[in-house]
């Protein structure tokens, strides 16, 4: 949206030495004028800038001396100082390169003195002794040698003296990082200082002219590069340095040999024998030997040799013949050397550099292919085996993780089209697309799958090589296909980069070729129908994925496409309206035209659209049931191109309308949207209103010429305000009592947005609006009051929120208030509800923010307060506000430790510690750490609090670190409680050596706990405690209570330790400091985490640990102090060490995860800085991969788990990056020999690496259809085994394989002469063919010509193996399997191919079918018992395949009747369930695919006439499936085919039947009621579609039914009940809610139409989107289709609510019921039926006593939206009508009960404590809704009664109290 504003470059000021301003000073003339006098004047600004301005004016003041021909010596002195300046500034400061750049132009009459000046200074810098001031040297000569002639020229004149200088720094700097091994700050910065020094040596051979001199021996000269050659060669081969060292040292070597070699034509020979490692000693000059004798030898490292290739491309000269015939051999070697590497290289960091260099070699031999020899053509067209060895590389690379390599093979698949075209003929170049070569490439690409990444890439280079015409000639489906994977978001970058290439080639193809404007159409054919039916029809990722990468791509390339897509949508929109899963047209449309906006295609808002878009569809976006299509419309009002474009009067309407609706959005992806495309339209209001305020100061008087200006500035600036307020008005409303969590979060986060872009203003700059002028008290309360909800997210809102308001809105006036605020927050500092203390943590930072602490806080703490020292009034008033408030919390945590100690029963009853913590922690990281101003103050507290955390540790250790912490509750040591923790204490023993129970692994030691003597003086009694909690109350405590306790104690203590490491600033020394940290403090910090991470079992406590330890691993690595630097590694090592020794008396954590232990060994690698070696990591990757190796030695296997377990867990961490994965090949050996290990623990471990491994390799598991990948094991014993085992087999058999391999599985499997086989064996066999033959099903194979041939083949083999299926084999769970093959071949090959008769006719293979069928257990019957192995299995792979017969002969009979193996009513009275139930499934699929039109039209003759058939089972069947599938049968069938039967089939008249129906539906289960209850609305509606005299039949029947409907409906039942109660609601809409007379009578219909209300306020989305269908089917009836705009669009449910009760009211007045129907409405609206004392009540007793059971609560329904509907309905009901009032009688029964209510609403409002909306939320809140409740009756009954005139406008708007207004 707005312009990002470019950093600004920061210029350091240019200074000099006393001596030289002295100087100048002495030099300076007069009036100024003369060079000294201007360097004076640029020395002594304060402004870097500025002195730039007159450095430039150097050369032009010395351009007027030289007319007087002579150089004074002023100027020589001047030049001198200009010298000293350049050398002194930084390499990177501005005002260098300004002052290069001017003395470039210097007169050459001054040459000769400015070189002089420059050299002496420059030598004056080479002659430097101090190796930290060696950089600044190095740093210099770079810059001399770069674009500076002085500079370039004083280096060559000193040329032996840099030479000698480069030599001695690079020695003595990579000295002194051998010496500071391990400190990686100091070493990090030497490293870079090395890098350099080699950088500037080649950048002094390449750009000094002396070294055409070299080549005499005996200079000097000469002696240094052979010295400074001696070091690059050491510095490549050690591979303790940097890579970026080495690599820069390999360009060293090759061009200082190619400087110092000759003659020149041998260089490539040398460069060739030392790659190939075939070096002739004898024929080499000796100062080669001696300088690069470890090159010489064959056994180089392998990095050297990559480095060597890289400087071999980089440094010699490819592009002209000078290195003679040689190059071209030496390229050839070169890329050999490269292939044998690429196999050999493993490093990630290595493969990096390999592919780069590649990608250098294809660009050289480019290079020499423009004039090479025709033997090289021949070795490098595309048919060459180097090719082809490139070709390899590309495709084994193209997706690796390292984008940067991916990107490399694209580079290197371009070269490599380019390096052929230059090895073909002329002639062949004019058609490249039929080159066999190209045409061969294109075609294997597209046979490629698309999931491939690297496909994608490589058709991209050839649609830009060849043309995308020659590829849709070879694939014209090519633009769909690739839109189909679209779906998948790993692949969406690619697919649409690749579609952008093709369609803008395709454009401009068409365009060349076209002589009028007819080419569009084809063009939109190709690209553009094909993303229409995509927005249309595809999946919802599909879509989304469309919209937001091709379709911008696509408009961008040619806009006028949009209306052609608009016009074929806005066709389609009214028939494809969408619905909750489906955007429909509508959807599409709005995708587009927010798509367009955005890119600018639109020009201007509301005009613009005017011919694309009415307001009506606008508004049915913005509420329609697809959330997508709301956020859409959203974005198409919200987002525009231009950040100043004015928003419309129509788009601010349409925005308020939108809020309206959509607050309360469950989807957290969907707030997000919402939020951030309002914030971008408060920006362009913001923007366009400083246009608009511009323009009005202006005071233009001409006509208005844009759009910009249509209406006086002024007006335009007055809606803005109006429209913020308006906005801001209807956010606050939403923060109402009870407003829901998605609410609140939405409205606390626009609210953030609108206070981000309207600031406060400063000086004169103006603003459209102030969030602070629309803050009143009452809203300040409310938000005061979103502090207490339950949910952090919206504290955090709130918070912010309050404190992004000025300290005049916020400021409090009321002393006792802040007193009751800040005993809250203590209060609930110490609540036993976790997320009470975060509620006070905010409410305390809020209070020490604001400067609003209570003045009683000192004389609590018995101290008086600080005085605020020098510095920042604010930033002094929190800091002390925050001591304060710590050592208040400290005080207070000093005292309940204590007591904690005693018990810690009493603790987590009464007074959790955690809480006082939390707080602090708070506290604390709102504050400035690095800048405090009362260090004194702060010391002490830190110190006490480091304790208090070490003590709060010791009280809570012991149950965090016990064998079964979830139980333990121990150091209860008084008689009264411990006596009643027995039983709990007997069931939790040790099940490990190590001896938790009897001591604390604390810091400090502290008092053991005997368990035996404790057992020993306690009785045994039940496991829970009743102790006094507060107030006095008696609650239980539970083991898991006191672990809550204990864990969060440990959590919020690691976060403090860890936070205060991070914030702090740390004492380097004994003695003053403004540190609070001492280094001792630190160390016993990390001892600390180390202990409980090694030690605690309970994960909740060691992974808060390890985040607490990160934090200080990640300051120790940064830190100075080399002994903390140095900590992470020794506790490395340390560690290490105890897991190798495998000590019985080890303290390490044995569990079967190792606990903490991973997390430790994590935190300790993953802090390492990545741009060092990674040493610590590489051997302990060593390490650990050698414990978890196979070994014979029985003590290793725990150190083996240890090791398994934190493998793991490196390999998951992403903070390791790619540096992990050269190791994964050596963990998944050790994973898999794991396997085979005697001990479960080492199994388990082995089983979780393999896993992570798999997961690190294949990337995260996308479906829960993706096959596993696990050993192989298809013959084991173990039946889930060989399942597993075939599973796996799938993904390592290519597609176009599967066939030949299972014809080899079924070859394997015996024939039924065989005397011996073995059923394990058959049935893993028959598994993994039935696996791979559904995946070659499932393959895109299944469309091409051969899959029916493949498959027939395949049935021809397993028919050879038929035995298996019949019963000559006597094993039912391998006869099932073969079956299921069977079943898997017919439902594929049971379609004719090309004419001919079906496969399985052909094969005979349907006659074997009907035998195995006539000659099973389903016809003769079944001689085993239930218990026979595999029966169930069998029975229903039997079934499946009789169904299949069934099918296939009923389809091919026709209208005939043709003889069945077995028919449905056969199986439909098997005794089996599982016959029956497989049976059912297929006929309910069947008859509902009739029945909602979706199938054929007509049921086969096999199906018509069943109606008997299912009324039979109906009655008998007892098995529950089986039952629901009847009923589900019979709903889909036409009552009038089966209802006249009742009589006859089981002797019930209709009537009975209904009756019977109903019955079911009141005491089944669930989904068997669900089912009759859809089944008996159907039979209802039916006859009340029939004559009058059926309906008559059923009218006694009607309110069981209303009974049973409003019964199914509630919050606590199943959600297939309240779905089914939905649906039937929605089918029954026409007769029963919205006819002309209500049939049911007033008050029932009433009651369904509760029901209606009660399912739109679900919290389920489902159920809610059936509810709106129910309401949509009421608004399209002919009746009530009138009263509203949106009656025939899929809406949302928020304003289904609304548009129900609007329906409603309007029935009222159609029925004339609006007598007897108001009081019931009131009803509604007051809440009847609710007891007020009980809800409070209850909610007390649930909120004290059960703090860890869950209660049903609705997080979306909002009591106070349906009274606001409600009330606004009824009020403009009332007040347009003109009915007789209700009688006094009842009016004034309504007006007792709501001053009743408000007299007791009073009373408990008396009774609650200060701060109540805080210490008291739940209660508060339900008072304060019924008290709205209340009101708004009482509002209503005033109008009815005459005395209260509100006016319609008035009515419409529910105007929420403030909560403390009395009734």
């Amino acid at each position: 949206m707005g312009v990002k504003k470019k950093k600004q470059t920061q210029v350091t000021l240019l200074t000099i030495c006393h001596p030289d301003l002295e100087t100048l000073r002495s030099l300076a003339d007069v009036e100024g004028k003369n060079l000294a006098s201007l360097l004076l004047r640029c020395v002594q600004l304060t402004d870097g800038v500025s002195q730039i301005h007159y450095v430039k004016q150097i050369v032009p003041l010395l351009e007027k001396a030289n007319k007087n021909g002579m150089c004074d010596p002023t100027v020589r002195s001047c030049l001198d100082i200009l010298a000293g300046i350049y050398l002194s500034l930084n390499l990177k400061n501005p005002l260098k390169k300004v002052l290069a750049s001017s003395l470039n132009g210097l007169p050459e009459f001054f040459l000769s003195e400015a070189i002089q000046s420059f050299t002496s200074r420059l030598q004056e810098e080479l002659n430097t002794t101090d190796l930290y001031s060696y950089r600044k040297v190095i740093d210099n000569l770079s810059s001399c040698m770069e674009n500076f002639d002085l500079g370039r020229t004083s280096v060559n004149n000193l040329l032996e003296n840099v030479l000698h200088f480069l030599r001695k720094s690079l020695i003595e700097i990579s000295e002194e990082n051998r010496k500071l091994a391990g400190n990686h700050i100091v070493q990090t910065q030497l490293m870079n200082d090395l890098l350099v020094g080699i950088r500037v040596s080649v950048m002094l051979v390449q750009k000094i002219p002396g070294f055409q001199r070299s080549r005499l021996k005996s200079s000097p000269t000469w002696q240094s590069m052979c010295e400074l050659l001696s070091i690059f060669t050491k510095f490549l081969t050690d591979d303790d340095l940097l890579q970026t060292i080495q690599s820069t040292s390999g360009l060293a070597v090759i061009l200082f040999i190619k400087t110092m070699f000759h003659p020149p034509e041998k260089i490539p020979d040398l460069i060739s024998s030392l790659l190939l490692g075939s070096v002739d000693c004898a024929s080499v000059p000796a100062w080669l030997l001696n300088c690069c004798g470890d090159l010489c030898c064959p056994d180089v490292s392998q990095s050297a040799l990559l480095f060597l290739c890289q400087g071999t491309l980089t440094m010699l000269d490819w592009q002209d013949g000078r290195m003679g015939p040689s190059r071209e051999a030496l390229l050839l070697d070169t890329v050999h050397v490269l292939f044998t590497l690429s196999s050999q290289i493993k490093e990630s960091t290595l493969e990096m550099f390999l592919s780069r260099i590649l990608v250098c070699w294809t660009n050289s031999a480019i290079h020499v292919l423009e004039s090479s020899s025709p033997s090289l053509k021949d070795s490098l067209n595309g048919n060459s085996s180097i090719v082809r060895r490139l070709l390899e590389y590309v495709y084994t690379h193209w997706e690796h993780p390292l984008d940067a390599l991916r990107h490399q093979t694209k580079i290197i698949f371009r070269n490599i089209l380019q390096m052929h075209q230059l090895t073909i003929e002329e002639p062949e170049k004019s058609d490249l697309a039929a080159d066999h070569f190209i045409l061969e490439l294109t075609e294997s690409l597209l046979r490629l799958e698309w999931h491939s990444k690297g496909k994608y890439t490589c058709l991209g280079c050839l649609v830009e090589y060849i043309g995308i015409e020659h590829i849709l000639a070879l694939a014209k489906t090519v633009p769909s296909q690739i839109l189909e994977v679209m779906g998948d978001q790993s692949l969406v970058p690619y697919a649409s980069d690749l579609l952008e290439t093709m369609f803008k080639n395709h454009k401009s193809c068409l365009k060349s070729q076209a002589v009028d404007n007819t080419w569009i159409d084809k063009w939109h054919e190709t690209w553009v129908s094909p993303l229409l039916f995509i927005l249309c029809e595809g999946n919802l990722d599909q879509k989304s994925y469309v919209i937001d990468y091709y379709l911008p791509k696509l408009l961008n390339c040619n806009p006028d496409s949009l209306s052609y897509m608009v016009k074929i949508l806005q066709t389609s929109a009214d028939a494809k309206t969408g619905s909750y899963d489906s955007r429909g047209a509508l959807g599409a449309l709005m995708a587009c035209l927010r798509t367009a906006r955005a890119h600018g295609h639109l020009q201007s808002a509301t005009d613009a659209w005017r011919d694309l878009v009415s307001s009506e569809r606008i508004k049915q976006g913005l509420i329609h049931q697809h959330c997508q299509v709301r956020i859409d419309t959203l974005g198409l009002l919200c987002e525009s191109n231009r950040s100043t474009e004015i928003v419309s009067t129509e788009e601010m309407q349409w925005i308020q309308f939108f809020i309206t609706y959509n607050l309360n959005s469950q989807s957290p992806g969907v707030r997000q949207q919402i939020c951030s495309l309002l914030k971008k339209l408060f920006c362009r209001i913001q923007e366009s209103s400083q246009v608009l305020y511009k323009l009005e100061q202006s005071k233009s008087k001409h006509e208005p010429e844009n759009e910009l200006t249509r209406q006086h500035p002024s007006v335009s600036l007055e809606q803005y305000k109006n429209f913020m307020s308006s906005i801001c008005s209807s956010l606050f409303e939403a923060l109402f009592p009870g407003s829901s969590y998605p609410t609140r979060f939405s409205a606390l986060t626009i609210l953030g947005s609108v206070a981000d872009v309207f600031p406060v203003p400063e000086g004169h700059v103006q603003t459209v609006y102030q969030l602070s002028h629309d803050i009143d008290v009452g809203r300040f309360q409310t938000l005061m009051e979103c502090l207490t909800g339950t949910f952090e997210e919206v504290k955090i809102l709130a918070f912010d929120l309050l404190m992004k308001l000025p300290k005049t809105v916020v400021q409090f006036q009321d002393s006792e208030k802040l007193q009751g605020l800040f005993q809250a927050a203590l209060e609930l500092s110490t609540s036993t509800k976790p997320y009470d203390c975060v509620t006070a943590s905010y409410l305390l930072n809020f209070l020490i923010w604001q400067n609003a602490l209570p003045s009683s806080l000192s004389p609590q703490l018995k101290t008086q307060r600080v005085a605020c020292g020098d510095g920042d009034k604010s930033a002094a008033v929190v800091e002390n506000n925050t001591l304060m408030v710590i050592k208040c919390l400290l005080e207070n945590l000093e005292e309940e430790i204590s007591q904690a100690e005693n018990s810690l029963l009493q603790a987590a009853a009464s007074f959790p510690m955690y809480g006082r913590v939390h707080c602090i922690t708070g506290a604390l990281q709102k504050l400035s750490l690095n800048s405090l101003q009362l260090v004194s103050e702060w010391r002490p507290v830190v110190e006490k609090l480091i304790v208090m955390s070490y003590r709060l540790s010791a009280v809570v250790s012991p149950v965090i670190q016990s064998s079964s912490p979830e139980g333990l509750i121990p150091m209860d040591t008084d008689a009264e409680s411990a006596s009643r923790l027995q039983t709990i204490l007997n069931e939790i023993q040790p099940r490990d050596t190590n001896d938790y129970f009897n001591q604390a692994k604390i810091l400090k030691e502290c008092d053991s706990f005997d368990l035996e003597d404790l057992n020993a003086s306690m009785p045994s009694i039940d496991a829970s405690t009743e102790i006094k909690g507060k107030e006095g109350k008696t609650c239980d405590v539970t083991a898991q209570m006191v672990l809550v306790c204990c864990w969060r104690s440990m959590k919020e203590v690691a976060l403090l330790l860890g936070s205060l490491c991070q914030l702090l600033p740390m004492q380097p020394v004994p003695g003053p400091s403004d540190g609070l940290l001492t280094v001792e403090q630190v160390k016993e910090i990390g001892a600390y985490f180390k202990q409980h991470l090694l030690q605690s079992r309970h994960r909740g406590a060691f992974e808060l640990a390890y985040t607490g330890f990160v934090k200080l691993t990640e300051i120790l690595n940064r830190c100075p102090n080399v002994s903390l630097q140095k900590l992470p590694e020794q506790w490395l090592w340390n560690v290490l060490q105890e897991i190798k020794c495998s000590d019985p008396s080890s303290k390490l954590c044995a569990t079967r995860r190792s606990a903490g232990i991973p997390f430790y060994i994590q935190a300790l690698l993953a802090s390492e800085p990545k741009k060092g070696k990674m040493d610590l990591l590489k051997i302990t990757m060593k390490e650990l991969i050698s414990l978890a190796g196979p070994t014979d030695d029985s003590q290793s296997t725990v150190p083996k788990v240890h090791a398994l377990n934190i493998l793991r867990a490196l390999f998951r961490d992403t903070r390791l990056g790619e540096i992990i994965i050269p190791y994964i090949a050596d963990g998944a050996k050790a994973a898999i020999l794991g396997f085979t290990s005697p001990v479960w623990a080492v199994r388990n471990s082995s089983t979780l690496l393999f896993s992570t491994l798999i997961t690190r390799i294949f990337g995260v598991k996308r479906g829960k259809d993706e096959l596993s990948k696990k050993n192989r094991c298809g013959c084991s014993p173990v039946y889930r085994s060989r399942e597993m085992a075939a599973r796996a087999l799938v993904p390592f058999v290519m597609t176009d394989e599967i066939p030949d391999t299972i014809r080899t599985l079924l070859a394997k499997l015996p024939n039924c002469t065989d005397q011996c086989f073995r059923q394990n064996h058959i049935h893993g066999t028959l598994l993994q063919v039935f696996h791979l033959l559904q995946a070659f099903s499932d393959s895109k194979y299944r469309m091409n010509t051969y899959f029916q041939q493949e498959l027939a083949d395949v049935a021809a083999c397993t028919k050879a193996k038929l035995w298996l299926a019949k019963r000559q084999n006597p094993c039912l769970v391998t006869r099932a399997v073969y079956i299921d093959i069977l079943c898997l071949l017919t439902s594929c090959l049971d379609k004719p191919a090309k004419g001919n008769q079906p496969v399985l006719e052909h094969l005979g293979l349907w006659e074997e079918v009907r035998r195995i069928i006539s000659g099973s257990e389903l016809i003769t019957g079944f001689p085993y018992t239930f218990t026979a192995p595999g029966l169930p299995q069998y029975l229903q792979s039997l079934t499946k395949l009789a169904i299949a017969a069934m099918w296939a002969v009923a389809t091919q009979a026709g209208e005939q009747t043709r003889d069945v193996p077995v028919s449905f009513s056969q199986l439909l009275e098997s005794s089996f369930p599982e016959v029956r139930l497989l049976t059912l499934e297929a006929l309910l699929e069947r008859f509902s695919a009739t029945a909602s039109g979706l199938g054929e039209k007509r049921l086969l003759p096999l199906l018509r006439n069943m109606g008997g058939t299912f009324l039979t089972l109906v009655m008998k069947e007892n098995h529950p499936e089986c039952l629901c599938k009847i009923l589900r049968i019979l709903h889909c069938m036409d009552p009038s085919e089966w209802l006249p039967q009742t009589e006859h089939c089981v002797h019930l008249t209709p009537k009975e039947f209904l009756i019977w129906t109903m019955d079911i539906a009141s005491n089944e289960r669930s989904e068997i009621q669900s089912e009759a209850l859809r089944l008996a609305s159907k039979v209802i509606a039916y006859h009340m579609q029939t004559c009058e005299e059926t309906r008559d039949l059923v009218a006694p029947t009607l309110k069981q039914w209303v009974q049973l409907v409003v019964t199914s409906c509630g919050d606590h039942l199943p959600k297939e009940s309240r779905l089914a109660t939905a649906e039937v609601l929605t089918s029954t809409t026409p007769f029963f809610l919205t006819h002309p007379r209500p049939i049911l009578g007033l008050q029932d219909t009433l009651a369904l139409w509760k029901c209606v209300l009660t399912l739109l306020q679900s919290e389920e989305q489902v159920i809610r989107d059936a509810a709106t269908e129910t309401v949509m089917t009421a608004l399209s009836q002919e009746k009530t289709c009138q009263s509203t705009e949106f009656a025939f669009c899929q809406v949302d449910a928020s304003i289904a609510l609304d548009l129900a009760l609007a329906v409603l009211c309007d029935l009222l007045q159609q029925w004339d019921q609006l007598g007897p129907g108001l009081p019931v409405l009131l009803g509604w609206l007051l809440g009847e039926g609710d007891d007020l004392m009980v809800c409070v009540e209850s909610a007390h007793q649930v909120e004290e006593d059960y703090l860890f059971e869950k209660t049903e609560v609705n997080f979306w329904a909002e009591t106070l939206i349906f009274v606001k509907y409600l009330y606004k309905h009824l009020s403009h009901l009332l007040s347009k009508s003109s009915w007789c009032p209700l009688s006094p009688e009842r009016l004034r029964h309504l007006q007792r009960t709501a001053a009743e209510q408000c007299h007791l609403l009073s009373q408990l409002f008396r009774e609650l404590p200060p701060a109540a909306e805080f210490l008291k939320t739940a209660e508060f809140t339900r008072l304060c809704i019924q008290e709205e409740r209340t009101s708004a009756c009482l509002r209503l009954l005033a109008l009815l009664e005459g005395k209260q005139g509100d006016s319609p406008a008035a009515a419409n708007q529910l105007t929420l109290p403030e909560t403390e207004t009395a009734c």
